[in-house]
């Protein structure tokens, strides 16, 4: 009769010692293609959040939404205070008859509600009132703010300022490069009027006035520094025209501060 022989415990120690070898050199590989393909879905998801945008310019008298609108503006009143994401809701949704009521349940559940990418400081709560208008997504307000033929209007409207305006599409749609939405903590995109590489962006400083209000390593390594998420393509963005593409820190702020410039500092 043929003897069964098993195996030895070193032959045991050398599968295993090869099956951890395969697995430490393939894990960062799926890393990165699991990254990859969340950044593919994050770029589909705002290119629907454009064409959101322009189905609100077509029933609002060609304005796009302003990305915040405050209860108490003497010039545009309102009952309810709003975000671009609300204003946006009823154009990503197939409920016909949106109201307050429901808006949540549709933020929560579309192409709104951030990117694959997004890490959230905790679990959606309709309660929290920080969670329900952060959505991984910020909006420039800037428009023309900083160009050099530039006006003063600004698409945020505040209870006390009188520079708020539901500016129109074609203002914004102007140039091609204008970023519109991109990957961000905030709802807003703040924007200094300059920018270093030792300038402050999430994930590496807190978010203040002077920061530029962008998640700068949202689609790199998570080891990915600070100074190549200034230079390299870490974060997605939404243009006025309706495209998207990853783009840097770098290339973020300037779409914003000058589309088709190159205004930024080393």
């Amino acid at each position: 009769m043929r003897k069964t022989r098993g195996f030895t415990l070193v032959e045991l120690l050398v599968v295993i010692g090869i099956i951890a070898l395969l697995i430490s050199i393939l894990l960062p590989t799926l890393s990165s293609a699991r990254r990859q393909a969340n950044s593919v879905k994050c770029l589909s998801n705002l290119r629907q959040i454009g064409t959101a945008f322009v189905l609100y310019a077509n029933e609002y008298k060609g304005t796009f939404p302003v990305a915040v609108h405050e209860v108490g503006n003497a010039q545009y009143p309102v009952n309810e205070e709003h975000r671009w994401p609300d204003l946006i809701a009823p154009f990503v949704s197939a409920v016909k008859d949106m109201k307050y009521d429901n808006l949540e349940d549709i933020r929560r559940n579309s192409v709104i509600w951030g990117c694959p990418e997004w890490t959230k400081t905790e679990d959606y709560d309709a309660t929290n009132l920080a969670d329900r208008v952060r959505v991984g997504y910020g909006m420039n307000y800037y428009n023309t703010f900083f160009e050099p033929q530039g006006d003063s209007v600004l698409a945020y409207i505040s209870k006390t300022s009188t520079n708020g305006q539901y500016i129109r599409q074609s203002k914004w749609t102007k140039s091609s490069e204008r970023g519109l939405i991109a990957d961000a903590w905030a709802h807003v995109i703040s924007t200094p009027s300059t920018i270093t590489s030792s300038s402050k962006w999430q994930p590496f400083d807190d978010v203040k006035w002077g920061a530029f209000y962008v998640g700068g390593r949202r689609h790199m390594k998570p080891t990915a520094s600070k100074l190549q998420t200034y230079n390299e393509k870490g974060l997605n963005m939404l243009f006025c025209d309706g495209h998207a593409s990853p783009v840097s820190v770098k290339d973020a702020w300037n779409a914003i501060h000058n589309p088709g410039s190159d205004m930024a500092g080393q």
